[in-house]
């Protein structure tokens, strides 16, 4: 019984992160959610979306062409004392139909900038795809990191209820030949009971774990294993963290095209101040049938054209509102680049910190659990000889098992603060990880639909 908790202990922390021949790997799970989770889905049809805004954009080149028809009957009745008898009045019918054209010449570069802006929102967005991504893939790798750790602790407090249970009939039965007291027994009693609360917690907790994992990834989680593979993407220093930060954090990069294109609506917007040239031209053809003979049918074809010039001189002051509207729009873009280039470096050292940290205090642990392992060992010897009561070995039972789920916990925080890391390097994402999928071409619909004129699809 001596050495039968420290070797229970030992063994059911082996078992927590050793890896079963048909593991699911982080990366596996990563590739399933990249495949089929709804909110990076949702994403890339909005970002479809988005890129819509330029054909919209670019519509300002096309001509407008349109039908027009009409159709209206008039009776009149006219009343006159003329010699010649009526000489007006009667029912007339009238069709009408036309043939429009309008194409714009010039607006001021309003079209221009506009599908400037157009294109730099789509970009910023395109960069928010690869935010979502990241987003999705952290709370990926935190469910998977989770249902490990959970599932350890599991096998811990499972391993600690039966050892316990042990220790309980082995001091019932010295009870029973006088060598320890009712206390004792109680306390065994109370140490086992707790063992039981403890494991039906950490079940607990396995299967809330379980549900996050299944709503991220889309799957039941099976065989896990622990992640060290992680460590093979992780930078050699702070200083290799930040640098790569700063030129690929996707947010630092959205910020940037967003200022872009608040720049362009500035352009866009001044663009309605200048003169508006247009090419117009109608086709059209009125017929009119009427009763009176004097009037008779008449058909009417004609065609016309000509260049329309507007010269803006005041529409109530909204276009000057509008362009000082997008001038403040454009600071606050500016500000928030600035602001993503700042959070971007906190989170990064943040992220680091919290890594070494986690890493320094695994090391320690470990040391804490073979100090642990030593002090069991020395307190049951000497409760053998009478001189620690049973209470001191249940106590160090109890700082074994402490230390043992504080390492499970340990090597999880370290591996979500490394996962917190790469991506606000922005490293976190299919392509970086080179998953085992067919990865999502952002651009591939922006290039098929910026040129379309008809199509619905």
């Amino acid at each position: 019984m001596k050495q039968s908790f420290i070797a229970g202990l030992m063994a059911a922390t082996a078992i927590a992160f050793a890896t079963p021949a048909s593991a699911q790997s982080i990366f596996e799970a990563l590739s399933e959610t990249y495949k089929s989770n709804p909110t990076l889905q949702a994403e890339r049809a909005y970002l479809r979306s988005v890129d819509e805004n330029v054909a919209i954009a670019r519509s300002g080149y096309r001509p407008t062409l349109a039908l027009t028809g009409g159709y209206t009957d008039t009776n009149n009745n006219v009343d006159s004392n003329s010699t010649y008898g009526r000489v007006g009045g009667g029912d007339t019918t009238t069709k009408s139909m036309a043939a429009v054209v309008s194409q714009p010449l010039f607006n001021g570069f309003s079209t221009v900038n506009s599908v400037k802006a157009a294109d730099q929102a789509v970009r910023a967005e395109q960069n928010n795809l690869y935010n979502v991504e990241q987003d999705v893939f952290l709370s990926a790798s935190t469910a998977y990191l989770d249902v490990v750790r959970d599932r350890a602790i599991v096998e811990l407090q499972k391993n600690n209820e039966k050892l316990l249970k042990k220790r309980l009939d082995e001091t019932q039965q010295r009870f029973n030949v006088g060598e320890v007291t009712r206390t004792d027994v109680s306390q065994a009693e109370a140490r086992y009971s707790q063992a039981k609360s403890d494991r039906i917690a950490s079940e607990g907790n396995l299967e809330a774990s379980k549900a996050t994992y299944i709503q991220i990834i889309g799957s039941s989680p099976e065989d896990l294993e622990d992640p060290k593979v992680i460590r093979d993407y992780l930078p050699q220093s702070y200083e290799e963290a930040l640098e790569v930060a700063l030129k690929n954090n996707y947010s630092i990069r959205q910020a940037r095209h967003l200022f872009n294109s608040k720049g362009y609506e500035v352009y866009a917007n001044t663009g309605e101040l200048l003169p508006q040239l247009s090419f117009d031209a109608a086709a059209s053809k009125v017929k009119s049938e009427n009763d009176n003979a004097l009037t008779g049918d008449t058909t009417t074809d004609g065609v016309e054209w000509g260049l329309n010039l507007t010269i803006p001189l005041y529409n109530a002051g909204e276009s000057r509102a509008k362009i000082r509207q997008s001038k403040h729009q454009k600071w606050q873009a500016q500000e928030q680049v600035l602001e993503m280039e700042r959070q971007v470096k906190a989170t990064v050292s943040s992220a680091w910190e919290y890594m070494m940290a986690n890493e320094s205090k695994i090391s320690a642990i470990k040391d804490q659990v073979k100090a642990n392992e030593i002090a069991l060992d020395g307190v049951q010897k000497e409760e053998a000889l009478g001189n620690r009561t049973i209470l001191d070995v249940l106590d160090a039972y109890q700082e074994l098992l402490n230390s043992n789920v504080n390492e499970v916990t340990a090597r999880r925080d370290y591996y979500v603060s490394a996962m917190n890391l790469l991506m606000s390097m922005g490293k976190l994402t299919a392509k970086d990880l080179k998953l085992d999928v067919e990865l999502y071409d952002a651009k591939k619909h922006y290039k098929e639909t910026r040129g379309k004129w008809l199509s619905l699809e």
